[in-house]
């Protein structure tokens, strides 16, 4: 029997903000180690408004930051997400008071496909609060909605995520527990957290290995796109000119037409394989070749040009590993 190819899942991911209203000491875009946070600011806006428009309404739209909500305009934006007929997904850490979360569903009713909110339990100063919101809010979403808590994984939040793992089983909540990272190397944990790793995360879809060359439908069904309007074709592209469309407020800004070749050793990008974007049965070497040698000549710019995110990154990986 021919295994069913998987539909590809369209999708645009909006960083609308690098501001927090969190103070996470172990975030990179903490001020411990990052100074320049910064909203999007209205041309980004408008120019971002304008190019939904544009796309299929198989798209969905997910809007992260940074924390989502602190951004002026976020209510403007999921309107005219709604009004464009797309899907909506919201990355939160859920520190809002309860309405502001039931104002999302009220305005985007029935295309709300996801929130994911974040636990961080050094952050939350209620817990039985937080625990009242998660359960107010899961029956008041829309039931075709998905709704998700997730956190990161250390020896000394262990025992506060057992805790909530079992509240969010008892009340019907996905918990998606995740596994740090620091320097794209995953952190060994004592026996009692690694045990508990094991039994309540899911495999990671990233990290797959060998995709240099394979043919990626990211950059023409898949587009990231910075507060500062910076667009690129995944997360793993910052480093990589031939997967820079250039910034959404810009006359030369445009997506790919077709799958193209991914231009990484291997996929650090959750979305491409998550989202049924990577074809890893078909490749297309000569061009991968030929847009690596572009690659080469821009490394020393693109260093350069974010020489203040490769800072903050390392003093990150050195704080973690400590």
């Amino acid at each position: 029997m021919e295994k069913k190819i998987e539909k590809i899942h369209p999708c645009v991911d909006f960083l609308i903000t690098q501001k927090c209203n969190y103070r996470c000491e172990y975030c990179s875009q903490s001020k411990k180690f990052y100074k320049n946070t910064s909203h999007a600011d209205d041309k980004t806006i408008d120019a971002f408004l304008k190019f939904i428009k544009t796309l299929d309404n198989d798209f969905e739209i997910t809007i992260s930051g940074g924390e989502p909500l602190c951004h002026p305009r976020f209510y403007d934006v999921i309107q005219e997400i709604k009004n464009c007929g797309l899907k909506l997904s919201v990355i939160s850490n859920f520190s809002y008071p309860l309405e502001n979360y039931k104002k999302i569903v009220d305005i985007v009713g029935e295309n709300l496909r996801e929130l994911f909110v974040s636990y961080h339990s050094n952050q939350v100063k209620d817990v039985e609060e937080f625990k009242k919101k998660i359960v107010e809010f899961n029956s008041y979403k829309p039931a075709g909605a998905s709704f998700c808590v997730g956190s990161v994984l250390s020896d000394e939040n262990y025992p506060v995520l057992k805790d909530m793992a079992e509240f969010l089983k008892e009340n019907g909540v996905k918990f998606c527990l995740q596994h740090m990272r620091v320097k794209n190397s995953y952190v060994q944990y004592n026996k009692e957290a690694a045990e508990f790793l094991a039994e309540n995360a899911e495999i990671e879809p990233g990290r797959v290995l060998n995709t240099f060359s394979k043919m990626c439908n990211a950059g023409y069904k898949f587009l990231l796109i910075y507060e500062n309007g910076e667009a690129y074709r995944c997360y793993s592209s910052r480093f990589n000119k031939a997967h820079s469309f250039g910034n959404i407020k810009d006359k030369n800004f445009k997506m790919f037409d077709c799958a193209m070749p991914c231009l990484n050793s291997k996929c650090t990008c959750p979305k491409p394989i998550s989202f049924n974007m990577l074809d890893l049965k078909h490749s297309n070497v000569p061009l991968a070749l030929l847009l690596s040698m572009k690659n080469t000549l821009y490394l020393p710019y693109l260093l350069l040009k974010n020489f203040d995110i490769l800072k903050a990154k390392f003093k990150q990986g050195l704080f973690l590993k400590k």
